[in-house]
């Protein structure tokens, strides 16, 4: 399975994205929205597969992981491209809530 990692940078903000696929059908990814806040990077949200089925790991500088949203109505491809497009679009309103929790 073929795995491959880029970096999307914006702004103060940069998508790291993890793909693994297996021909044009995406396995596994990993989609981590970080900021650069007070001098260093920060992850403010990610999305992933790590437990088996698409999800968002909706964070808080405070609360740390505060609650998994689950995307197990679409496909792994569908989640995959709907992740890159969510944290490019809702960057900064991500990070808003993330400072505030």
């Amino acid at each position: 399975m073929p795995e491959k990692q880029w970096t999307k940078s914006f702004g103060h903000f940069a998508i790291i994205v993890r793909r693994k696929t297996r021909g044009p059908a995406t396995v596994s990814f990993a989609v981590v929205l970080v900021a650069y806040v007070a001098g260093k990077w920060i992850d403010i949200t990610r999305y992933d597969t790590e437990h088996g089925i698409p999800h968002r790991d909706v964070l808080g500088a405070k609360q740390g992981l505060r609650y998994k949203r689950w995307m197990d109505d679409i496909s792994v491809n569908e989640a995959f491209e709907y992740a890159i497009r969510d944290c490019t679009e809702n960057a900064a309103s991500y990070l808003q809530d993330y400072l505030a929790h």
